[in-house]
């Protein structure tokens, strides 16, 4: 952490400088369509021109930025990590993306002694628009978004209370999100919300308190790792509560399918989850 880190605990000038201004050429031709030629990925995908130049760039800053700390990227390094790590999300919401949606973002996590420490969502699409695209989170400092690299402004979760006043976000590849739509539950709340980027979902439960309408609560099934993390550091220092579908704590190794919550909404909706028979999921 350098010695220009404010409130957040984080320090977020040459974070925000380098995602949102030195990257920026590459997020205008994200938004463009401007993707370079596809070559295949270990996994199995497509990994676009763009992305490469992108991992080239990300890779090199987070290596000054956390020396000796390893990186773990989504689609290359295996998980759980033997150690310390910073997992890293380059392109959260690639499908939607690819279908035209601005709906993506960067997001990075450092895990020190097995828990997040500092958390980072960066939504290319938010900072454009409104110059509030960069979320940070330090344990035990509290979650912020950054306004125009300058003020830092601290985010708490909604107050919603009451399920039949509350919006929730179902999150999670296809075979599996079916699940999620349990008649009681779907009858219980006011909105269900996907957003096809978990970046986006978590980053609205976080500012819930300051947004005039507030994602309360997001389940979220058959991710991975490198999806939630950044959002598990935000929520829980926004005030939030993530735990496993039984209601256990998630751990490095059990943080595929959680249930993020105001807090509030929690036990509710771990009732939900039971009743719908996924407490018994594996995580």
């Amino acid at each position: 952490m350098g010695s220009d880190a404010r409130d957040s605990g984080v320090e977020t000038r040459s974070l925000w400088r380098f995602l949102a201004v030195e990257l920026a050429p590459l997020w205008s031709r994200l938004l463009e369509g401007s993707l370079g030629a596809p070559g295949p990925k270990a996994d199995g995908g497509l990994v676009y021109g763009v992305i490469d130049e992108l991992r080239e760039r990300t890779s090199a800053f987070l290596a000054h930025r956390y020396p000796g700390l390893p990186l773990n990227e989504e689609g290359l390094s295996r998980w759980p990590p033997e150690g310390d790590c910073c997992a890293v999300d380059l392109v959260d919401g690639t499908n939607s993306l690819l279908l035209g949606a601005p709906l993506f973002g960067l997001q990075f996590a450092t895990v020190v002694g097995g828990r997040v420490e500092e958390s980072v969502i960066f939504l290319p699409t938010e900072e454009r628009l409104s110059g509030s695209g960069l979320h940070v989170s330090r344990r035990g400092a509290g979650a912020y978004v950054v306004l125009r690299g300058e003020t830092e402004l601290r985010l708490r979760v909604s107050g919603v209370r009451e399920l039949a006043k509350a919006s929730i976000a179902f999150d999670g590849t296809t075979p599996t999100v079916g699940a999620l739509y349990h008649p009681p539950l779907v009858a219980a709340v006011t909105r269900i919300r996907n957003f096809g980027a978990f970046c986006w979902a978590g980053t609205r439960l976080v500012r819930g308190a300051h947004l005039p309408v507030s994602v309360d609560a997001i389940v979220a099934i058959g991710n991975k790792p490198w999806d939630h993390l950044p959002s598990i550091g935000l929520v829980e220092e926004a005030g939030g509560q993530v735990t496993c579908f039984d209601g256990s704590p998630h751990s490095l190794k059990h943080c595929t399918e959680l249930l993020f919550s105001n807090g509030p909404l929690h036990a509710d909706l771990l009732g939900h989850l039971r009743g719908a028979g996924m407490s018994r999921r594996g995580t």
